[in-house]
């Protein structure tokens, strides 16, 4: 929408007013402004633009705690001021937005989230008031319909409505002296506030009676707005924020809304952008089953909202959304792709996001579905001259340099937009979800028999900088990856340098893959020393599987001091861990050890007890079962057991190697 010419001086005086604390002034003139903006008689209102904490506050040097200060003197100077009130509820408002988004939401302890829920009890106690101020109070509604989308309604404001008299929150869930309840407060007191006092004990009179027990919080605060103020569009938008599946809407529902009564104060194109984006929700959520009624429609619905075509920027959400449930629900693919040709044809500029890239190569190269419409070479030309981000830069890099799927052969562009791919990457703190998809479509081509191609874009991002392309690229040189890869491709140095280059980066499943690379060597042969040092990585950095290798490597090259490091403490630990998933081999491995003297002195007694203990932790281990039998087989051997039992003496000789739940040895 155009800035009106007055926009700024509007914003100005309404800072100047407020903070020159002409109260009775700003009140009187934003009076004025909400009677046009209420009635739709003003057009150009700024009204609501003014009414905002950013408009109000921004540029000044106010702090939160100044902030407050501020709006709580205007309204003990006019306890009956609407816009105080109204102003002082939407403060709140957002300091419970500004603590709940301290932190992953998901770890936030349990004083945080009462500090924002006590922001909330001093927002919708602002509200209420402001309520009793104004016979349309529609920013009053509006800020407590999306207070309860975001926040949930508050139990004591529930409790008004079923007719009752609420306790306080602290006596309610019993919070006196608890630790929690005095860290929670930490939270208003940074701003200079505390508990809400007076608790409210009923409802504005103009609430009494107005609402079923049944009615939800946002819906019952959207029907007072619209009321008061028929066709308020930013109500609406802000009540379909809080439909979204995000926070748990109802696409149904919100179709069953938009349809009704309710709406009745907008016109029909207003109304069809609402059930567009009401549309977006439902292919945006869980998708409905294949075949099912509300499947078909949804299908139907999408047909009427796109025709005619609605505003460019939603019509590319649409189709966007639609595609990949197109393609499920018609069990074809090749409905996905005709949806992302319409997308395509929007615009010549148009790039869809990364699920419509990693979609488009799963059909075409992984599925081999037919692409009559070019959907893949149009999106890979495109990308070519314009590539919008790190996914689509690295396949068009991968297209172009082997003349593939439309795009011309190209070396020089090829390397250029791999070092674009690369410098989108460093910028992203999420990289490893990207690395991910680059990935998947080398996997894509592969299965395509493009294994060059594959091969161009892993090794093109392991060189400039992917721990994951890196690591990848070593299991493409080995031959462990999902298809074969050709003999020339194949190799052993390659796989050690690739191993290298993630393990370096801290990759640690690459820690543990390099550290077996330097095992079995290369060009240059086993490297002892280089490969201890990765186990030991591995395994502090987490990868205790490592333990074992690093164990065996000792015991089979090592020095005569690993090799009794091995034996006395890193095969020992292992047995004893329980949840260890190599305890059967670590005894089978000791055994060993003991049978040919490695690391300790000679005693095949000792290594029939350790290969009856890994039998007894995996009764399938083969190596196990034929060594076993080996020590046994003729007399002199069973002669040689018993001499070597008599050297280690009576009781258990091993000690505490065995856990609760292992099978006690057999005797000789």
């Amino acid at each position: 929408m155009p800035l009106s010419d007055t926009q700024p001086d509007d914003i100005l005086r309404a800072r100047t007013l407020l903070l020159t604390r002409r109260f009775a002034k700003l009140d009187e003139w934003l009076l004025m402004l909400m009677r046009g903006w209420q009635s739709h008689t003003t057009p150009d209102s700024q009204y609501g633009l003014i009414m905002s904490m950013e408009s109000l506050f921004g540029g000044s040097e106010l702090d939160a705690a100044g902030r407050l200060e501020l709006l709580r003197e205007w309204v003990q100077l006019s306890p009956q001021s609407y816009h105080a009130q109204v102003l002082l509820g939407m403060f709140w408002h957002e300091q419970a937005w500004a603590i709940r988004s301290q932190g992953d939401e998901d770890a936030l302890p349990d004083s945080q989230w009462l500090g924002a829920q006590l922001c909330c009890d001093h927002a919708v106690q602002a509200l209420l008031r402001a309520v009793a101020c104004h016979p349309r109070p529609t920013h009053a509604y509006r800020h407590l319909m999306t207070l309860s989308g975001g926040f949930g309604e508050p139990y004591w404001l529930r409790a008004l409505f079923a007719g009752e008299v609420p306790l306080p929150l602290h006596q309610k869930f019993s919070l006196t002296g608890n630790p929690v309840w005095a860290e929670g407060l930490l939270w208003l007191e940074a701003l200079g506030a505390g508990v809400p006092e007076p608790w409210p004990s009923q409802l504005p009179e103009a609430l009494a009676g107005t609402r079923s027990k049944e009615e939800d919080a946002t819906d019952y605060w959207l029907r007072l707005a619209l009321a008061i103020r028929p066709g308020d569009t930013g109500t609406v938008e802000s009540w379909l924020v809080f439909q979204s599946p995000h926070w748990g809407g109802d696409p149904a529902h919100c179709e069953t809304m938009i349809d009704s009564a309710l709406m009745a104060g907008f016109d029909e194109a207003t109304r069809r952008r609402f059930r567009a984006e009401v549309l977006l929700f439902a292919l945006g959520g869980d998708v409905a089953e294949r075949g099912s009624d509300r499947a078909e429609q949804l299908q139907q619905r999408l047909a009427e909202v796109l025709a005619p075509p609605p505003a460019p920027a939603l019509h590319q959400r649409l189709l966007e959304a639609a595609a990949p449930c197109l393609a499920y629900w018609q069990d074809d693919d090749a409905a996905g792709l005709a949806c992302y040709a319409k997308l395509l044809a929007l615009a010549p500029d148009l790039m869809p996001a990364p699920s419509a890239t990693l979609f488009i190569s799963r059909a075409v190269l992984a599925s081999g579905v037919e692409d009559p419409h070019a959907v893949l070479p149009t999106l890979l030309q495109r990308a070519c001259a314009y590539p919008s981000d790190a996914l689509l830069a690295a396949f068009a890099a991968s297209a172009c340099a082997h003349g593939l799927y439309g795009v011309p052969e190209n070396l020089r562009l090829s390397a250029s937009l791999l070092d674009y791919a690369a410098s989108l990457l460093a910028a992203r703190p999420d990289r490893a979800v990207t690395e991910q998809q680059q990935i998947t479509l080398a996997h894509d081509m592969a299965l395509n028999g493009d294994l060059h191609a594959a091969h161009t874009l892993l090794l093109g991002m392991a060189l400039r900088g992917s721990a994951l392309h890196s690591y990848e690229l070593y299991l493409f040189y080995r031959d462990a990856w999902h298809e074969d890869v050709p003999e020339a491709l194949r190799s052993a140095q390659g796989a050690l340098q690739a191993a290298g280059r993630a393990a370096e980066a801290g990759l640690v499943p690459a820690m543990f893959a390099y550290a077996n690379a330097l095992r079995e060597g290369a060009d240059s042969g086993p490297d002892y020393a280089g490969a201890m040092h990765w186990y030991q990585q591995a395994i502090e950095h987490g990868d205790l599987n490592a333990r074992y290798w690093r164990a065996t490597w000792a015991l089979e090259a090592g020095s005569e001091a690993d090799r009794r490091q091995a034996v006395e403490n890193w095969l020992p630990e292992i047995i004893r861990d329980e949840s260890s998933s190599t305890r059967a081999e670590a005894a089978w491995s000791l055994g060993m050890a003991w049978r040919e003297g490695l690391g300790c002195e000679k005693n095949r007694f000792m290594a029939q007890q350790l290969f009856e203990l890994a039998l007894s932790v995996n009764p399938g281990l083969e190596a196990a079962q034929v060594a076993l039998a080996g020590l046994s087989e003729s007399l002199r051997d069973r002669m040689v057991l018993w001499q070597d039992k008599r050297k280690l003496g009576e009781g258990d000789v091993l000690g505490d190697l065995r856990v609760e739940g292992d099978a006690r040895m057999g005797e000789v």
